[in-house]
């Protein structure tokens, strides 16, 4: 059933829109149990690589429930602009309830907006530094994607990707893809009383690219990426750097 939903880009994103918009009530208890409780800490990895500074402008795409956002607005401690978008509105209210981490400082905190990834409604140019986390591989276009992401960046600017891991040990890739389909799977369809998310989730993260693949993806939309792994390669994380425009005349 989930393959036939997703034989075409379109049909794709109303899959992953009525996916999200089923699981937003539960989908940090998800994510807890399907990083085996070490997401918090990617996160914090990954804004660590995006070597923000206060005074940047910054957009966490796929914001979800605005974990990675919140992040952010604490380093830029009320300079700068921090943006969240997604285009679930379900999972927005929930990062918007988040009141309680959120930056207090005059002019901190999240602006979150309603905005589909493939089509974010900002100029070229309108960021210092793009993040997603575990959300590339739900884009129905994933070099699309990563190509409008990549061209609100500033010359210099930089995209940081937290996905989902690929280890490269076989055994702990096989023994990772099996706890997401059983134990994971199991455990989601009791949160929310159902199973096919769950499904879709751990099918999505085999299904993936692997890491020489997204580098090279990254590539052609004109970065210079690389590639570390994360907890024994449960996580990847994606650093890639837009060519400034000196060095694309070149």
């Amino acid at each position: 059933m989930i393959a036939a939903e997703l034989a075409a880009p379109a049909e794709k994103r109303q899959f992953v829109h009525r996916l999200f918009t089923t699981i937003a009530p539960r989908y940090d208890w998800f994510n807890r149990l399907a990083s085996l409780g070490l997401d918090q800490r990617w996160r914090r990895r990954a804004v660590k690589a995006s070597g923000l500074t206060p005074g940047m402008r910054v957009l966490d795409v796929c914001t979800g429930t605005g974990d990675l956002a919140l992040r952010c607005a604490r380093e830029l401690n009320g300079h700068g602009l921090m943006v969240g978008a997604d285009f679930n509105e379900a999972m927005l209210r929930g990062a918007r309830a988040k009141r309680s981490i959120r930056v207090h400082a005059a002019g901190g905190g999240v602006r979150w907006v309603c905005a589909d990834a493939q089509a974010l409604p900002f100029r070229s140019g309108s960021f210092d530094r793009v993040l997603i986390g575990f959300s590339t591989r739900n884009l129905s276009d994933l070099q699309a994607g990563l190509q409008e992401m990549i061209r609100l960046l500033t010359s210099g600017g930089r995209l940081v990707i937290l996905e989902t891991g690929f280890p490269s040990n076989p055994i702990v890739r096989a023994g990772y893809w099996v706890f997401l389909m059983t134990l994971a799977r199991a455990i989601g369809g009791l949160l929310t009383g159902r199973l096919w998310p769950f499904t879709y989730f751990a099918q999505s993260v085999r299904g993936f690219l692997s890491p020489p693949q997204v580098v090279s993806l990254l590539a052609s939309c004109g970065t210079k990426a690389r590639y570390l792994a994360l907890s024994w390669g449960l996580a990847s994380l994606y650093i890639a750097d837009k060519h400034s425009a000196l060095s694309t005349q070149h």
